[in-house]
C-alpha cells in the first residue's frame, strides 16, 4: 500500500501543477485525505485512491481543453514531434506494450527485467518509461527527470492505460507494429509468402505483411478490424482513463 501510495501522491502533484495550484503540497494532501475519508466510510483504500485520481484528471482535462495543451508527464523533459518516440514498459506492462504496437509505437517488455536493467534500457533508447510501481519514481534517474517516465495507476485496465498514455502524451496512431516484437511491418506479394497462407485467406485477401523483425506474417482480418476499432476509440480525444481492471 506504500508504495502504491507514493505513486499516487507523485501523480496528484503533477496534476495540480498542470492546474497552476499554487499551493501544490496541501492540494497534493487535501487529495490523499479525501481518499482516506472514503476509506473509513468502508472503499478499499487502492479504490479511494482511483476514485479520487480519476475525478481531478477530469479536471485536468476540462482545463486542458480550455487552455494551449502541454503534455502531462511525471518528471523530465516533453515529448517533441521531432524526436522519435518508444517505450520501455515495466514487467506488469505487458499488454499495454502489444496495443502500443498494434498503435504504431516500439514498446520493448521484458516479463522478467531487474530495476536496473529497466533503467539502463530506457536511458540508452532514449525511451519513455511506463510503470505502475511507485518506487521507481524514487530512483534519482527519474526524479530528476534525466529518463522520461510516466506513472499508470496500478489498477487501470489495459485498455484505459492506453487511452492514458494517448492523452497524457498527445500520441496519435500510427501504422501498426508487429504485436509480437515491436518490428516494422512490411507489405509483400502474396505469392512470395503463398505457402503459409491458409487457402481461404488467399483467395479473399490480397494485401499480406511481413515483420522485418520476426518474419511473422500479417493480414487484415476481422480480428485486425477489432483492434482497429478499439484503438480509434481509445486514441480519440476524451476517451475513458477511469476503467479500472476487476482486482479494484
Amino acid at each position: 500500500m506504500k508504495r502504491m501510495h507514493i505513486g499516487y501522491r507523485t501523480r496528484f502533484a503533477a496534476l495540480l501543477a498542470q492546474l497552476h495550484a499554487r499551493r501544490a503540497e496541501q492540494g497534493v494532501q487535501w487529495l490523499l485525505d479525501r481518499a482516506e475519508q472514503l476509506r473509513r466510510q468502508g472503499m478499499p483504500k487502492p479504490q479511494a485512491l482511483a476514485i479520487i485520481h480519476d475525478r481531478l484528471y477530469a479536471v485536468v482535462q476540462k482545463f486542458r481543453t480550455m487552455t494551449v495543451k502541454t503534455p502531462l508527464t511525471n518528471s523530465g523533459p516533453t515529448i517533441t514531434e521531432s524526436e522519435p518516440v518508444r517505450f520501455v514498459c515495466d514487467s506488469g506492462l505487458g499488454g499495454l506494450a502489444r496495443w502500443l504496437r498494434a498503435a504504431g509505437y516500439e514498446a520493448f517488455w521484458e516479463p522478467d527485467i531487474s530495476d536496473d536493467m529497466l533503467l539502463t534500457k530506457t536511458r540508452r533508447l532514449n525511451a519513455v518509461l511506463l510503470t505502475t510501481d511507485s518506487m521507481l519514481l524514487e530512483r534519482r534517474l527519474l526524479r530528476d527527470g534525466i529518463i522520461k517516465s510516466l506513472w499508470l495507476p496500478p489498477t487501470l485496465a489495459v485498455e484505459a492505460q492506453l487511452a492514458l498514455v494517448f492523452s497524457e502524451l498527445e500520441l496519435t496512431l500510427r501504422p501498426a507494429r508487429c504485436m509480437s516484437c515491436g518490428g516494422v511491418l512490411q507489405q509483400v506479394d502474396k505469392h512470395a509468402v503463398q505457402d503459409r497462407i491458409p487457402p481461404k485467406t488467399w483467395r479473399w485477401k490480397d494485401e499480406f505483411f511481413l515483420c522485418t523483425r520476426c518474419n511473422k506474417l500479417f493480414w487484415h482480418g476481422t480480428h485486425w478490424e477489432r483492434i482497429t476499432k478499439r484503438l480509434n476509440k481509445l486514441a480519440a480525444p476524451g476517451a475513458r482513463t477511469d476503467v479500472h481492471s476487476s482486482q479494484t
